[in-house]
């Protein structure tokens, strides 16, 4: 079976990596050819992203780590919250 997207440009990377991760799609055309996205630059690009990231980044610099558990799979309930 064929299909064919037509993706707005600002979803056409989410789109793209989507796809790319499912082991029965076969990209053609310039699907196939698009370079994969650089996390790092996709997640800087946004200067609200940027701010947040850079600002993680030096408290964890400075040894200020916060430890979150894995929510339960049935319920949100164990969500726990600790700031070092």
């Amino acid at each position: 079976m064929k299909i064919t997207l037509e993706i707005p440009d600002n979803r056409a990377d989410f789109v793209l990596e989507l796809l790319r991760s499912l082991p029965f799609v076969k990209l053609r055309g310039q699907a196939a050819k698009a370079a994969a996205p650089d996390e790092t630059a996709h997640l800087l690009s946004s200067p609200a992203n940027a701010e947040r990231l850079y600002a993680a980044r030096d408290r964890d610099r400075r040894g200020q780590r916060e430890t979150h558990e894995l929510l339960a799979t049935q319920g949100l309930e164990s969500h726990t919250h600790e700031a070092n």
